[in-house]
């Protein structure tokens, strides 16, 4: 093969023959008609209206005026019915938001009704805990003055016989 044959592929001076493999330049995709399009009238947005009036213009001068007459009365024909077909759908909708506010609202007030009777239930519980709270410290200030009062009792008694046991020695040491 010669030299500048197309079809074979540029090796780099000093590369190995064990590495033949070539990265191959990736192939630019095609732009859709759409992209296309878009382009043209993005360069040329003046021709482009200029040609849609042009366009326009021999349209309706082909067209008889018996036909544009005829084309526009049945496009107000259709606006009248899309019109006629949006105001059902709307009266349409309406009746189903009210209706599904209506229930939205029973939901609510059964809602709250329920949680104020999970309030009450849960106040009247509280009540009873603090009740049982209260009746339980009273219980135990009560113990706790009566041992009080049986260590005050001794204590007295010990001093009681701590003095005595006093006078006693006081007595003999005089003597």
């Amino acid at each position: 093969m010669p030299d500048n044959d197309p079809n074979t592929p540029h090796t780099p001076p000093g590369a190995d023959d064990s590495n033949r493999v070539v990265a191959l330049t990736p192939v630019p995709a095609e732009p859709k008609p759409s992209e296309k399009v878009i382009t043209f009238v993005r360069k040329h947005p003046v021709l482009t209206v200029a040609g849609g009036l042009a366009a326009g213009i021999a349209i309706s001068a082909l067209l008889p005026r018996k036909a544009g007459r005829r084309l526009a009365g049945r496009a107000v024909t259709i606006a009248e019915a899309a019109g006629a077909a949006a105001m059902t759908f709307g009266r349409d909708t309406s009746g189903k938001v009210q209706s599904l506010g209506h229930d939205a609202r029973h939901k609510a007030e059964d809602l709250a009704s329920r949680a104020e009777k999970a309030g009450g239930v849960t106040a009247a519980q509280l009540e009873r805990y603090g009740l049982a709270a209260i009746a339980a410290a009273s219980a135990l200030g009560r113990a706790a003055v009566k041992r009080a009062e049986k260590v005050g009792h001794a204590a007295a008694d010990k001093g009681h016989q701590i003095a005595d046991k006093a006078g006693e020695l006081k007595h003999r040491i005089r003597d």
